[in-house]
């Protein structure tokens, strides 16, 4: 197993001092030589330009997740639109498209919701274990090598003449996306420089927003085969882009890889800065890492991260029962079942590109306006657009509806904008507010596995819960469980915008301490008197 190396391993007294610096030297040379490949990114100077195309390259991972969830939004209803026997039977019937003949499955809705479903399962086993994969064999190959089971997976999808192909696939696919969606944002911190760290955190979900709304628009494709092809292309075109960018910074001091963490540093600062101070940072960094990091057990009986655990598992669970993913996995299909006089297809790419607006401009919203008001306006408006689908459903056979076919639409645009605000990323960027670093990439970990768990499990249920008690009982469900989120973040969850990480854990730990303490003092000074 790979070990951290120490910070007495890297100081001028030791080996590195000893090593000639002609071999440092010319391993950069040779180092940047191999690095400059992109033509746009090496004349950049300041670096800036580098570390935005490269964070736009590594979350094309991103962007696949995306297509991902949104595939089954298009696939779904072509898979089961010739479905009318009985929910037990399953067949296969070759169709003639206007462009060709392809063999389509035909599922049961129990079908459906598994093949939708097992992307979540999937992404569970792939979300907890991606870390220390990444930590022991580095974030450039675990992620690289995620592509393959993507296109793998796509590949089951497109010839799979039976829905069992289709189940190996998605689940196949969700390993990757469970591990996109912890080893990515190591990977951008690791090259960006803080002041535009913010920013470029954001491209994660903003590229999955991107990617489920070219999941909705490749929909239009009408052909099952064609659309997992179309969908086969963005992991090859990570796996192409991302295979020219340089390793981690950190991960290579880790390995006590100077050379190349220096080439590495400098190709993401820009040739002409100096990076000397950051190097020594990092350094520093590595070893405290090193010394103090806490195993999976340890973040459950410390009590410093008790709490902060407490806190984060309780806004994935609020976040995942408020359905944000079946809707997003069955878009189309909800929009057919309430009937609207637009195109359910139509209305579904109005929904993606309402909610890949609304996550480019949540960036500047985490700016100004404080984490819990933003977190208990996203649950309030999310509860009142559900409450109002709702009604919409239960008054959908009476004339007051008839005519009223938008408010579906509005609806639904509206909760996943501010989903996309709020509930959405928040509860992703306080990982990085309430946990320290050293327990942080294990805390993300554990975090994203409940977060995944809880979508299979919502998402799975969520055709039960429609045919046990109707869609408009199902839609009431999530609006009040949104309700129940708010008051869970008004009494638990901590402010922690422009908060250090101490001032955090004491009112995780203290505050009703420091109350008391300053409640006896004051009857102290009124005995002195």
């Amino acid at each position: 197993m790979t070990s951290f190396v120490t910070v007495e391993e890297l100081t001028p007294n030791d080996s590195e001092a000893s090593g000639s610096h002609a071999e440092d030297k010319n391993g950069n040379s040779k180092i940047l030589k191999r690095l400059e490949t992109v033509p746009d990114i090496k004349r950049d100077t300041s670096g800036i330009t580098t570390q935005y195309i490269a964070t736009g390259i590594v979350n094309l991972g991103a962007f696949a997740s995306g297509v991902c969830v949104a595939w089954t939004s298009s696939a779904l209803p072509m898979m089961i639109t010739g479905f009318y026997e009985s929910q037990s039977t399953r067949s296969t019937e070759t169709l003639a498209p206007a462009n060709g003949t392809h063999t389509k499955i035909m599922l049961t809705e129990t079908d459906a919701s598994w093949v939708a479903s097992l992307l979540c399962l999937g992404a569970l086993f792939g979300a907890v274990p991606s870390g220390l994969i990444s930590e022991y064999f580095g974030r450039k190959k675990t992620l690289l090598y995620l592509a393959l089971p993507l296109v793998v997976s796509w590949i089951l999808v497109a010839s799979s003449p039976n829905v069992y192909g289709l189940y190996v696939g998605r689940f196949v696919s969700g390993i990757a996306v469970g591990a996109f969606s912890v080893a990515i944002p190591p990977y951008v911190e690791d090259i960006a420089e803080k002041q535009i760290l913010p920013a470029l955190a954001n491209f994660y979900h903003v590229h999955f927003a991107c990617g489920i709304l070219f999941g909705y628009i490749i929909g239009l494709v009408q052909n099952t085969s064609w659309l997992a092809v179309l969908c086969a292309s963005i992991p090859i075109s990570f796996f192409i882009g991302f295979i020219f960018l340089p390793e981690s910074p950190a991960y290579l001091i880790s390995q006590g890889k100077f050379s190349e963490a220096k080439a590495a540093l400098r190709y993401f600062r820009g040739i002409d800065n100096d990076i000397e101070d950051e190097v020594k940072e990092l350094k520093e960094y590595v070893r405290n890492y090193g010394k103090n990091k806490v195993t999976f057990r340890q973040l459950f009986t410390t009590r410093t991260t008790v709490k902060p655990l407490v806190v984060s598992f309780g806004l994935m669970f609020f976040q995942q029962m408020s359905g944000i993913y079946p809707i997003l996995f069955y878009a189309e299909r909800i929009f057919k079942n309430f009937a609207i006089s637009l195109n359910p297809p139509s209305a579904t790419i109005i929904l993606g590109f309402c909610f890949v607006t609304a996550t480019y401009f949540s960036t500047m919203f985490l700016k100004k306006v404080r984490r819990r008001v933003l977190l208990l306006i996203s649950f309030t408006l999310m509860a009142l657009s559900l409450g109002t689908l709702a009604m919409f459903y239960h008054l959908k056979a009476s004339n007051l509806s008839a005519h009223n076919t938008w408010v579906p639409l509005s609806s639904l645009c509206l909760f996943v904008s501010v989903y996309a605000v709020g509930a959405g990323s928040i509860p992703w960027l306080m990982l990085r507010e309430i946990f320290a670093p050293n327990v942080r990439r294990r805390a993300t970990a554990i975090t994203a596995g409940v977060h995944w768990f809880l979508a299979f499990g919502v998402t799975k249920l969520y055709q039960n819960l429609v045919h046990l008690v109707s869609p408009g009982w199902t839609l009431w469900h999530f609006a009040v469980t949104c309700l129940i989120g708010t008051i869970f973040i008004y009494f638990f969850v901590p402010e922690t915008k422009g908060r250090t990480l101490e001032d955090i854990h004491n009112e995780f730990d203290g505050i009703h301490k420091r109350r008391r303490h300053r409640h006896v003092i004051e009857v102290e000074t009124i005995s002195v008197h």
